[in-house]
């Protein structure tokens, strides 16, 4: 079963959200040769002030 994590700033719509775990899902399947079924997709935001790259928040 794969478990996809997508981890990104908050504000996004649930709409983008729809979009993109459909078309993870979609390429999944595809790739990995599993049922959409098997395909999790998860997604974890953040606001950008909890965002650090070099040190330096994005």
């Amino acid at each position: 079963m794969p478990i996809v994590n997508v981890q990104m700033f908050s504000g996004r719509t649930q709409k983008e959200k729809d979009r993109l775990a459909e078309a993870i899902t979609e390429d999944i399947v595809k790739i990995l040769e599993v049922t959409k079924e098997e395909v999790i997709v998860v997604f974890t935001e953040e606001p950008h002030g909890n965002w650090y790259a070099s040190g330096v928040r994005l």
